[in-house]
């Protein structure tokens, strides 16, 4: 995956630590309820990112 900022008009790049700090929080919530680690959260948004890209090109 390329290390790009998206190209949409108006996207606060600044944003980005803002979207960081809700994917941390996500990732405790997630070992909180599923007794996962940080490592299951990084391959569970690796995933997600990869599909979010995928789908992108698909339409």
């Amino acid at each position: 995956m390329a290390n790009t900022l998206p190209q949409s008009s108006g996207f606060d790049p600044l944003a980005m630590v803002d979207m960081w700090q809700d994917m941390r929080a996500l990732v405790e919530q997630w070992e909180l309820k599923y007794n996962s680690t940080p490592s299951d959260a990084a391959i569970a948004f690796q995933e997600f990112s990869s599909a979010l890209v995928d789908q992108g090109t698909m339409k």
